[in-house]
């Protein structure tokens, strides 16, 4: 890489993270301004709303970095180009191309980034100011809903009441069906704590059912071998796009082994696959601003159709995933189709910059 492409890289990466830091204000304020309102609900006090809105900061920062590489690119190349640094690189012999060579050196820098913080800090950061803010109101780490929430483990029906703070499941109930769908044992425990490879109940009422009728007996300690884990509780009580990759597809051949719909699964995992990749979609995006129909545009002029086209991605992003869901599209497709269609536009425009 030459000097000239260094600093260029350098310029976007700053006005990158500037706008970055600028967006996060911005987003965390109205973060801070909803979540007053659950202000004294249970325990909830300030310290618990700052606690949860600092470690929700990466994905705030993950959800943003596309729209900010994209601003941060124009901003930096939009001045170096007010400032006619890229006009004295043109008569230097520097080409467009090689200009081009230096924003993906950016391009690939973010998309490193957005793994890192989309893999590595924003699943147990989410998942503790989840923790936090659910304990704090209620008692009890979070769930689905008010009621609970049922799983699937085979012929195996679970409804959870709880979650308590240590990871221990509160009012347990199994519903366990033979080959002909019908009810056969149904066992109820006030506790389970996962321990090695299996669960042990407390406090356990088992009711057999058969021919002869109901033979109920209770016990003070059981075994249940199951295939739900600590780890697949954490799947079932945060949403799937804040989950690591990994634990994505391990829930999903856990959902298709038990015959389960794993939809909104697969489209969080493609939807994380594609996000690197959509960040550098909108850092190449920048060239042809610059030195395409917008060459001549002010700066304020280059930001506004810069955010006017992140937006665009954006909400076109969104709609189309749920598009997807809603008709059957391939999971793949669905969270594909929008990087690759402005990656077109992107090349499109590239073409016709002289």
């Amino acid at each position: 890489m030459t000097v000239l492409q260094q600093y260029i890289a350098k310029t976007i990466l700053a006005s990158t993270l500037l706008v970055l830091l600028v967006l996060l204000g911005l987003y965390t304020f109205m973060d801070f301004i909803t979540e007053l309102d659950d202000l004294g609900k249970g325990q909830y006090q300030l310290g618990d709303i700052a606690a949860y809105i600092l470690l929700s900061m990466p994905k705030r920062i993950y959800e943003l970095l596309p729209i900010a590489a994209l601003l941060g690119s124009v901003l930096g190349l939009g001045n170096l180009a007010s400032q006619s640094e890229l006009v004295a690189m043109r008569a230097a012999g520097v080409s467009v191309a090689q200009i081009n060579k230096a924003v993906m050196i950016v391009a690939i820098s973010l998309m490193v980034i957005a793994v890192f913080i989309g893999e590595v800090l924003r699943p147990p950061a989410e998942q503790k100011a989840r923790e936090i803010q659910s304990v704090a109101q209620t008692g009890t780490v979070g769930s689905r809903s008010d009621h609970g929430f049922w799983t699937r483990d085979g012929l195996h029906f679970n409804h959870i009441e709880r979650i308590l703070p240590d990871g221990r499941f509160a009012g347990i109930s199994i519903y366990e069906f033979d080959e002909k769908n019908r009810l056969r044992i149904i066992t109820k425990a006030k506790e389970a704590q996962y321990e090695g490879d299996s669960w042990t109940l407390s406090d356990v009422i088992q009711s057999t059912i058969d021919e002869q009728g109901v033979q109920v007996r209770s016990v003070s300690h059981a075994r249940w071998k199951s295939q739900l884990n600590p780890g697949m509780v954490n799947i079932v009580v945060v949403p799937p796009e804040f989950l690591p990759v990994w634990g994505l597809m391990e829930y999903v051949s856990y959902l298709k082994n038990n015959h389960q719909a794993v939809e909104r699964y697969q489209m969080a995992f493609w939807m994380k696959i594609m996000m690197p990749l959509s960040s550098a979609v909108m850092v190449f995006l920048a060239v042809p601003f610059i030195f395409g129909p917008l060459r001549s545009a002010p700066v304020g002029g280059r930001i506004l159709a810069g955010a006017l086209v992140g937006i665009g991605f954006h909400l076109f992003n969104q709609s189309f995933q749920q598009f997807g869901l809603v008709f059957g599209i391939l999971p793949w497709l669905a969270a594909a189709f929008p990087t690759f269609a402005f990656a077109g536009l992107g090349f499109y425009m590239m073409k016709r910059v002289h």
